[in-house]
């Protein structure tokens, strides 16, 4: 399907603006910042990753005149723990791990090579 967005690719696009922003943004103003050449999601399809992240406890929503939202900070210990436990309750670590990495940006993924000691170290 042309013009169809790569797994994972839109909600990491949205993290990727949460962690850029200065503060609290709504869905509208990551809508204006969204990347020059990726589809435009509908509004309410940013709403509905925003909601699914703010479930997953990734992101804090910011009642108000309009919802504003901001990406949770967690120590690095806590972080790694809750993926370690999302990683023992899959069925399929590899499927796991491989879409885990799918949704990582360039940065976090060159982060990720050089902890493992990989290409680009």
């Amino acid at each position: 399907m042309v013009g169809r967005r790569a797994h994972g690719q839109l909600k990491t696009t949205v993290l990727t603006l949460l962690r850029e922003a200065d503060g609290p943004v709504t869905a509208r103003i990551l809508l204006e910042r969204w990347p020059d050449g990726d589809p435009e999601p509908a509004f309410t399809t940013v709403i509905t990753v925003l909601t699914r992240l703010q479930q997953a406890g990734v992101v804090e929503r910011i009642e108000g005149a309009e919802a504003r939202f901001l990406l949770r900070h967690v120590a690095g210990g806590v972080a790694a723990e809750s993926m370690l436990a999302a990683l023992f309750e899959s069925a399929d670590r590899g499927a796991a791990l491989m879409s885990f990495a799918e949704q990582l940006d360039a940065r976090d993924l060159d982060l990720l090579r050089r902890a493992v000691g990989g290409a680009g170290s």
